[in-house]
């Protein structure tokens, strides 16, 4: 009785086969030859009960299941691993856990690091008497076949060779157009720095000639790289005098979120002088404007992007930093000093 289906579901197969060939078009189906069952498989189980074949396919089906996977080779495990590692030396499969080579008492094969010799770099020392460097790359000189570095490597020997005297005129001449334009750039710079001067005491040019200063700052500044590009504020620093003599101005910048203490430390850093603000008694560098001379501020623990906010400096503005008596409270440089300071930025 199991090989037939019950009464209900075989009234509904007669039921619906009339509808099936009426609406089911069976020439247009194609099955692949591959998915078509096996006549021969079907017939010898034609005599079998559903469960009997349900547990003959039920078999075939774990068979084929416990063919997947290795079992380890460690005698004190034998596991089904389906991922199984096998072994480099004794090339035996293991799971995991047994995969290393003291996990399964395997001779590990010797590194090929104890075979192979070591080789000692071998450096090159520069020809030049008074050179001392060494390269791990040789660069031999085609005329004397001498080693020399990349600074020494135009040492005079290829100047022996003909057109020595063409060649001399070549270098000259293109120092003497490098030397002319530094002048002509100095003399540009010293121009445009002019006009920006007279330009900021005019009150509808000087927000103008702010802008065009911080551009040119902007290029060429020094200062602490780890400050965020949004957070810098640049200034021209003069640097404190040297035994009487004015120096040369140079473009830094600090963070709108230092105080005025710790961007005092980072100019002097930068301008290599000496800094003794945490010593008593002692003269203390101290920021000035070079505008009008006045102290910025005495407060070492005032915010920079504040007193920019607050309209007391500005970005790209000039500033002098300067030595001042301890036990004094300054409130502007020097007039006479002033004037230098303002003579040597024009």
């Amino acid at each position: 009785m199991d090989s037939f289906p019950p009464a209900n579901c075989r009234l509904q197969i007669l039921i619906d086969d009339p509808w099936r060939q009426e609406n089911l078009s069976f020439d247009e189906i194609v099955v692949p030859i591959k998915e078509l069952p096996d006549p021969e498989a079907d017939a010898t189980d034609a005599h079998l009960t559903l469960t009997q074949q349900d547990t003959k396919w039920t078999d075939l089906a774990l068979t084929n299941i416990l063919n997947f996977g290795k079992q380890c080779a460690n005698k004190d495990c034998k596991q089904l691993d389906f991922l199984p590692v096998k072994c480099d030396n004794c090339h035996a499969v293991f799971c995991k856990d047994h995969s290393r080579f003291d996990s399964h008492q395997c001779v590990p094969i010797k590194s090929t690091n104890d075979l192979t010799p070591k080789l000692e770099t071998v450096w090159f020392e520069c020809s030049h008497d008074s050179c001392m460097l060494k390269n791990p790359c040789e660069m031999l000189c085609p005329k004397c076949n001498k080693h020399y570095c990349l600074a020494h490597r135009h040492h005079g020997c290829l100047d022996e060779l003909p057109g020595k005297e063409a060649r001399k005129v070549l270098r000259e001449a293109a120092k003497k157009s490098k030397d002319q334009f530094a002048i002509a750039k100095e003399e540009a710079d010293k121009k445009i720095e002019a006009s920006l001067r007279q330009a900021e005491l005019q009150p509808e040019k000087r927000r103008m000639a702010q802008q065009i200063r911080l551009m040119k700052l902007k290029g060429k500044a020094l200062g602490d790289n780890k400050i965020p590009v949004v957070d810098r504020v640049y200034f021209t620093i003069h640097p404190p005098m040297k035994d009487n003599k004015v120096i040369s101005p140079v473009p830094l910048f600090t963070s709108k979120t230092w105080t005025v203490g710790r961007t005092i430390d980072l100019f002097a850093v930068r301008l290599k002088i000496e800094n003794r603000n945490d010593k008593s008694n002692t003269p203390k560098l101290r920021i000035f404007k070079l505008e009008d001379g006045e102290h910025l501020s005495n407060q070492m623990d005032r915010v920079i992007g504040r007193m920019v906010t607050d309209g007391l400096i500005f970005n790209g503005d000039s500033l002098i930093l300067h030595y001042v008596d301890a036990t004094k409270n300054p409130i502007e440089i020097e007039p006479e000093k002033l004037e230098e300071y303002k003579l040597s930025s024009v």
